[in-house]
Parts: structure tokens; sequence; C-alpha cells
């Protein structure tokens, strides 16, 4: 096959998947995603430790860099939409969009599957690998950033339900 086909087909499962995938978990049934993403589950806790890797790492100072395509959930509307309803929602999209990083990230390694269609697929291993490590990697910051933020709205929540001022 053509490498210009090879790289359009990729280019193509890529997109499919990142944005597919987003749909796809988005438009499940809401009672499976309350079920699913309910962030009192024990893998969507974030511990002490997690919290001073990504200070450590300085993930507050470029988090905000970082494109967000989600934008009625961001930190510049906290103020004017403060509720707990608000914090609830916002905290489950946190879940939400981190287990979507997450699945973009192992679901990649599909693409390995191209290399069956390459003259010699084991030479192109290497190259397909990599593809899916780097777009992997890449969307680990994003699940990190979405871990961050979803601890500091619980903390939130908590002393917001704890005062009363909401």
């Amino acid at each position: 096959m053509p490498w210009w086909i090879l790289t359009l087909l990729n280019t193509a499962f890529w997109l499919g998947l990142h944005f597919g995938f987003a749909g796809l978990v988005t438009h499940l049934p809401p009672a499976v995603q309350a079920r699913r993403f309910d962030h009192r589950r024990p893998r969507f806790t974030v511990s002490a430790g997690e919290m001073r890797f990504y200070r450590r790492i300085a993930l507050p100072k470029w988090k905000d860099r970082l494109p967000q395509w989600n934008n009625d959930f961001d930190k510049r509307h906290l103020r004017k939409q403060m509720s707990a309803e608000y914090l609830e929602e916002f905290i489950f999209n946190t879940c939400r969009a981190e287990v979507i990083h997450l699945g973009i990230a192992l679901l990649g390694w599909l693409s390995l599957l191209f290399c069956l269609l390459c003259e010699d697929p084991a030479a192109n291993l290497p190259l397909f690998a990599a593809i899916a490590a780097v777009i992997g990697l890449c969307n680990l910051p994003f699940a990190m950033i979405q871990r961050y933020n979803r601890h500091r709205l619980e903390k939130l929540l908590y002393t917001c339900r704890r005062t009363g001022r909401l």
C-alpha cells in the first residue's frame, strides 16, 4: 500500500479514535454515566502524594496552556455559576474526561494493526509503536489535569457545603 494512503488511513484512525471514543462515552445512557463516572469511586480518588507529584512537575503552572474542548466547564465560570449542582456536574465531567483521555491512550495501540497493511510489517512496527506511544503520552497530561482539578473542586464543594456558602 502506498505510504500516503497509509498515512491518510492512520490519520483518519486517530481522528476517529479521539472524537469517536469521546462521542461514544458522552452518549452513554445517563444512568450508566452516573454510575461509571461517580467521583466517589476508588479509581477517581486522588491522594495527597499524587497532588504532591502534580505540584512537583509544576502542573498548576502549565495546565491552563493546554487546549480545552469543553468550554462549559472552565474555572473562569466558577464564580458566576457557583452552586453545589454546578460543582457536582463539573466534578462528574472531570471523571468522564479522564476516562476518555486514558481510553484514547490505551486504544491507540490498536494502530499497530496498520503494520499489517505494510509490505514489511516487522520493519514498520517501531514506527507505529512510536506513533501510538507519542499520542498516548500526549493524552496523559490531560488525564492528570482532570485528576488535579477534581481534587481541588471536591475540596471546594466540601468547604462550600460545610460553611453553607454557595
